[in-house]
């Protein structure tokens, strides 16, 4: 028996000064059930430092639910890293550049939700901050948040404001006029301030107190490219007063004009329009960014610059929707220059447009628009290239929609939604293994959705989460399981699995109880969902009917042979022997009762004992990924059904979503040609459209079937980004032979047509270089290799090991 299901390893804890606590105006914090709602809240402490002390200084701090810190005036951070409050993440910045002997002074500004999102839970209004540094003799020095800091509400910034959508805080409306000071400077006036509440973080909401075990995020200064528009937007006859209402309506009467190909981003004047009618500015960035926006303008006073961000434009403009994309912002000037940047809202967008509401008659300069990016730090991405253009594009937008997914989290998008979805996850965690080869992300996904997990074992779909506003989706819980395999592979066993092999356990005991006496999961309640197939106009997989739905139950066979495995690296033998057993018995009865012998598929579904009429790849292509070896009668006949291309059309199209199953299934059967092709047929069109980024669907914009109004999907979603793992795993032609990524395998394919391809691959040691060639001529059909191997790595190619260095191969 596994002594994992009855012993864990004992946590870490963060040591704090004895007089450190959580801190918080004293207007906001007289109970524990009154709290206040989007409450922006500004910090003060200054204090002295000898001048023997060190030049090291960390600064240890996290807020609920957002802060920005500066350090002596100088802007040092943001955060904190998304977590359970029940196991808080603490961020630790470095700020001993900051520090000077003598007089300094942190400041800080958070905005406290009041409510949950798609990245937060919801507790109390909170700052926990200590600096440590020292002297020159050792003794520590300690400055953390208690009484002594100085405190007071933001009033620059409206707490009435509309959210962004349920995933998300509020949209920052900003008012200048009311920042009287440079609030986070050193020499600020103390006038207005008062002395903040404290109380023990021991007896508090947050009750283990984490290191972040991520680094903190990267950022950098982006410049817009290019001025793309200009236009007018009438105001509304009838306004609603709601002000993201106003812009949806105001947005179907701007009339747009081109802007001039010689016209600069920079110090762009915009001149009041006629009476009523606001000014529209576009600005490009060139590719979707996330980040904060930051506006350089000369302004007058009260004149309001309302933004709107978009992936792309419609028609030229900026769509925005009421249920669940009002992604805006506005800043009312004060009078003269001013550097202007969004505090927490972080948003993602190729354009922004603006609306420059003059106060008077007099013209605003718009000097500089630009944003302060923000992602995980990849300091080596892997790099592809190749001699077909359209494959490059499909390489460039799915690598760059991967690497701006890659937050402090995997997130889904980085604009509508910022969610760590479990489904999605999985897919980037895989692909990121060739990407980035970095393992810390995707530990803290496995560990975050864990934490999830209700008393019966089922997790949520997405994590942290304080929105609440699905049900679990089972499929989701069964990809974390299968998860743990894929992480395991990549980086080695270094005790996650052990850590949590009680709560696998619990997950598919969970499942357990809607087996039928076949041994198929039936009925299975709340959202089934598996794969979005042709959205959003065509047909969804046939999997919302309840009864037994063939890829639930071939994601639960894959999910209890990965928990055999698991079982025998622990060394559970009676957990092994039951789920090899349950295994089996799944699987012959998927074979038995979901077989469509006249369509050469498994069916969607069996609901009444009756097998649904439609088929799809999504479960097809689950068959063969852990069903089916190549060569079975089945595999033949589902290849010819679903994948060939004379089966187009007859079964449902996956989305981007489950495009990574269909590789995984078209790969086992030596089909990497089909997929080549299906990579051209479905990216192409997105490359075709000038799309910077892999779309959630397959198609962006697109009418509504109700009222007949252009809707759109997400424009950058990474789900879809499986041509990154495809491209280096199957033409640059390398495959892990040993966790880690320390002895790999190098076999290159040039399929017809590509001349040409060639990789620089992250791994445990080193940077791998790959480059594949047609030889001269191209005539005699071998192929020159060329390689560049790290100290460390094993590679094998052409059945030669090969050590560290230059190599040159000929191979055909």
């Amino acid at each position: 028996m596994a002594t994992t299901r009855f012993k864990r390893r004992r946590p870490s804890e963060l040591e704090w000064g004895a007089d450190t606590g959580i801190v918080w105006h004293p207007s906001e914090t007289e109970t524990h059930y009154e709290h206040p709602v989007q409450s922006f809240c500004q910090f003060r402490k200054s204090f002295e430092l000898p001048a023997d002390a060190a030049a090291e200084g960390k600064l240890r701090i996290f807020a609920d639910s957002k802060y920005i810190v500066y350090v002596n005036g100088v802007y040092a951070g943001r955060g904190p890293c998304r977590s359970d409050p029940r196991w808080q993440y603490v961020d630790e910045v470095d700020v001993g550049g900051l520090l000077r002997p003598g007089d300094n002074s942190i400041a800080v500004m958070v905005l406290y939700y009041g409510y949950g999102t798609g990245q937060s839970i919801d507790r109390i209004p909170a700052l926990l901050a200590e600096l440590r540094t020292a002297a020159q003799g050792g003794e520590a020095l300690i400055v953390g948040t208690d009484e002594t800091w100085l405190c007071r509400k933001a009033a620059a910034y409206d707490e009435r404001a509309p959210r962004v959508n349920g995933c998300q805080g509020p949209i920052e409306i900003y008012d200048a006029r009311l920042e009287t000071e440079d609030w986070y400077k050193q020499e600020a006036v103390a006038e207005g301030w008062t002395a903040a509440k404290k109380r023990d973080f021991k007896l508090s909401p947050f009750w283990n107190l984490l290191k972040r075990p991520i680094p903190l995020l990267e950022e950098t200064e982006l410049d817009a490219c290019r001025l793309a528009g200009r236009g007018v937007a009438s105001k509304l006859a009838a306004p609603s007063g709601r002000l993201h209402l106003d812009m949806i309506e105001e947005t179907k009467g701007i009339r747009l004009f081109a802007a001039d190909s010689s016209d600069s981003p920079l110090d762009v004047w915009s001149k009041p329009a006629a009476a009523g009618e606001a000014e529209v500015l576009t600005y490009d960035f060139g590719r979707i960014e996330p980040g904060y926006l930051q506006i350089d303008v000369t302004g007058t006073s009260g004149t309001i610059i309302d933004v709107a961000y978009a992936e792309e434009l419609w028609e030229g403009k900026a769509l925005l929707n009421a249920s669940n994309n009002r992604s805006l912002d506005r800043f009312i000037l004060a009078e003269g220059r001013q550097r202007l940047e969004i505090a927490f809202g972080w948003k993602a967008c190729r354009y922004v447009q603006l609306r420059i509401r003059h106060a008077d008659s007099r013209p605003v300069c718009l000097h500089r628009i630009g944003l302060r990016t923000r992602g995980y730090p990849v300091t080596e991405p892997a790099v592809f290239k190749c001699s077909d253009p359209m494959l490059q594009r499909v390489w460039d937008i799915s690598a760059h929609t991967l690497r701006i997914c890659m937050q402090d989290a995997f997130v889904d998008s980085p604009s509508r939604e910022q969610q760590q979805w479990m489904g999605d996850g999985r897919w980037q965690a895989l692909y990121q293994t060739y990407y980035a080869g970095d393992g810390r992300l995707h530990r803290k996904l496995l560990e975050q959705v864990g934490q999830s997990q209700d008393w019966q074992g089922m997790t949520a779909q997405r994590y942290p989460d304080g929105h609440h506003n699905y049900p679990p989706i089972p499929s989701f819980c069964l990809h974390w399981v299968s998860s743990f395999g894929e992480y395991l592979e990549a980086y080695g066993d270094d005790g996650l699995l052990a850590e949590w092999w009680p709560n696998i356990v619990q997950a598919l005991r969970w499942f357990s109880g809607f087996e039928n006496k076949e041994g198929l999961l039936e009925d299975v309640p709340y959202w089934s969902y598996i794969d979005a197939g042709e959205a959003p106009l065509g047909r969804w997989p046939d999997v919302e009917r309840g009864g037994i739905v063939t890829a639930l139950n071939l994601l639960y066979l894959e999910a209890v042979r990965c928990a055999a495995g698991y079982a025998r690296l622990v060394g559970d033998t009676e957990a092994e022997a039951y789920y090899a057993r349950t295994g089996d018995r799944l699987a012959d009865a998927v074979k038995r009762s979901l077989w469509m012998q006249e369509a050469g598929a498994y069916a969607d579904c069996r609901v009444e004992d009756v097998l649904g009429p439609l088929f799809s790849e999504s479960a097809n292509a689950l068959a063969l990924a852990v069903l089916h070896e190549a060569g079975d009668a089945r595999s033949e006949a589902i290849y010819r059904s679903v994948f060939s291309s004379v089966a187009q059309g007859s079964a449902i199209q996956a989305s981007p979503f489950f495009m990574q199953v269909v590789y995984r299934a078209l790969g086992k059967l030596g089909r990497e040609d089909r997929m080549l092709d299906l990579v051209r047929e479905r990216y192409g069109p997105m490359v075709e459209a000038g799309a910077t980024t892999v779309w959630e669907w397959w198609e962006l914009f697109y009418p509504d079937a109700r009222t007949g109004e252009t809707q759109y999907s997400s424009a950058c979603h990474a789900w879809g980004s499986m041509p990154v793992y495809m491209f280096l795993r199957s033409i640059a032609g390398v495959r892990s032979l040993e966790p880690g990524r320390r002895v790999v395998e190098i076999a290159p394919w040039l399929p017809d047509g590509l001349d040409w391809a060639e990789g620089e691959i992250p791994t445990a040691c080193g940077r791998l270089t790959v480059r594949a060639e047609r030889e001269s001529g191209g005539r005699t059909g071998a192929m020159l290799l060329h390689l560049t191997v790290p100290e460390g790595l094993g590679v094998l190619a052409k059945g030669e090991s090969l050590g560290a260095g230059e190599h040159h191969l000929r191979i055909g």
